[in-house]
């Protein structure tokens, strides 16, 4: 089925390509709005930095017996199938950022030349091939999670997690002890998974009212108030920022946590702080990684006076 499919999109693209040698012009087509592209992109970078750092901590409170097999289960799965789709639209994203100009000429030439003539015809090839790779991809991808599932100790077919079930027990449960400071933590990432920005925010603000140094509810509450501030507001900004501060305090190299300060600073307009926040970013990150080409291109935005996506 495959392969019908496949010579289906050949005949599809290749009477695309060829389609100016029947038309006397070719219409200029607009790209996307990258900079929504590039906004977006950030958030789920920060998503997934954040979904692994929930998945690390839920292991070590697994280990220290805070949560019972079932629920331990049931909260993995649950982070690991949302973590995949954040990687899903990030490596969507990355397509579409990476997509080829249009040409600057709104009306060329419709006549194709022999070369153009051989180029179009290796590109309908190379997108066929490139389908099978991206199909074995994807399918390659959701084995393995299946696997990494089952490895955990659930078992194949079970049902799918029910997140707003999960997050009702552990309201119970802090609704008993709401001085429960790895509850009040759990439940400020759940609601932050469900994109319930209110009640994550009052889950952060009992983890910092419960353990001031604790620096991941600190950057937490942080970055929910730079996602849901009104632009223009700087006092929610400089509250975030004293949050942030109070984060490094215990993790002075973290990048994400130096890169959610710079934000926070460029809100203020404070640039030349966000260009040394970046920067210190970037210095605490793998030389050529996505994430380190990702700030580099940011500081470049930066320092040539445009305003960085967020």
């Amino acid at each position: 089925m495959f392969l019908v499919y496949s010579a289906i999109l050949l005949v599809l693209v290749t009477g695309y390509l060829l389609y100016p040698v029947w038309v006397k012009n070719q219409r200029y087509l607009m790209t996307g709005n990258e900079a929504a592209l590039d906004e977006e992109q950030t958030n789920l970078k920060i998503e997934k930095q954040s979904l692994l750092t929930s998945l690390s901590e839920l292991d070590l409170d697994y280990a220290q017996g805070r949560f019972s097999d079932h629920d331990f289960r049931q909260l993995k799965t649950g982070y690991e199938q949302r973590l995949i789709k954040v990687l899903a639209k990030l490596e969507t994203i990355e397509q579409k950022i990476h997509e080829p100009k249009s040409p600057t000429n709104p009306f060329p030439s419709s006549r194709l030349s022999g070369s153009q003539w051989a180029i179009s015809t290796l590109l309908a090839l190379l997108i066929v091939s490139g389908t099978a790779g991206v199909y074995k991809l994807v399918y390659g991808k959701f084995e393995r999670a299946q696997q990494s599932a089952n490895e955990d100790g659930v078992p194949q077919g079970t049902p799918p997690v029910n997140p707003l079930e999960m997050v009702a027990r552990l309201e119970k449960r802090l609704k008993e002890n709401p001085n429960d400071l790895q509850g009040q933590m759990m439940a400020g990432r759940s609601y932050m998974t469900l994109q319930r920005w209110t009640d994550a925010e009052k889950a952060w603000r009992k983890a910092v009212e419960l353990d001031e140094r604790n620096e991941v509810a600190q950057f937490n509450l942080a970055d929910v108030l730079i996602r849901t501030a009104t632009p223009g507001n700087k006092a929610v900004y400089e509250e975030a920022l004293d949050h942030v501060e109070k984060a490094l305090i215990n993790v002075p190299r973290e990048p994400v946590v130096l890169w959610t300060k710079g934000l926070a600073l460029l809100h203020l307009g404070r640039t030349q702080e966000t260009d040394q926040a970046w920067t210190a970013a970037l210095q605490n990150l793998p030389l050529g990684s996505e994430d380190a080409e990702f700030i580099k291109k940011a500081l470049q935005d930066l320092r040539a006076g445009k305003a960085p996506s967020e």
